[in-house]
C-alpha cells in the first residue's frame, strides 16, 4: 500500500508517463495514423488525471511545504514554479 510520502514519487512518475504519451501520440499523428494517436491521447489523460487525484489527495494531507533552499536555487525555483501556477490556472 502507498504511503503519504510515496506520492510525490509517484507524482513524477505519472507526470513522465504522461509526457511519453504525448510525445507518441505527436509522432503518430504527423505519420496520420490517428486511430493509435487517440488512444496514445486517452492513455495522458488518464495518466493526467491520475497524477491530478494524488497530487490533490499529498497536499490535502500534507498542506502547504515552504521551499526550504537559498540563494541562485530559490531565484531559479520561484522563476520556474510562478509561470508553471500561472499557466495551470
Amino acid at each position: 500500500m502507498l504511503e503519504i510520502a510515496d506520492l510525490p514519487a509517484l507524482n513524477a512518475s505519472l507526470n513522465a508517463l504522461s509526457a511519453i504519451c504525448l510525445i507518441v501520440g505527436y509522432v503518430l499523428i504527423r505519420r496520420g495514423r490517428r486511430d493509435l494517436h487517440k488512444r496514445w491521447m486517452l492513455a495522458a489523460l488518464g495518466a493526467s488525471a491520475l497524477f491530478l487525484t494524488s497530487y490533490v489527495t499529498y497536499h490535502w494531507q500534507v498542506g502547504s511545504k515552504p521551499f526550504p533552499g537559498q540563494g541562485v536555487a530559490r531565484v531559479i525555483y520561484f522563476s520556474i514554479l510562478i509561470p508553471h501556477v500561472i499557466l495551470a490556472a
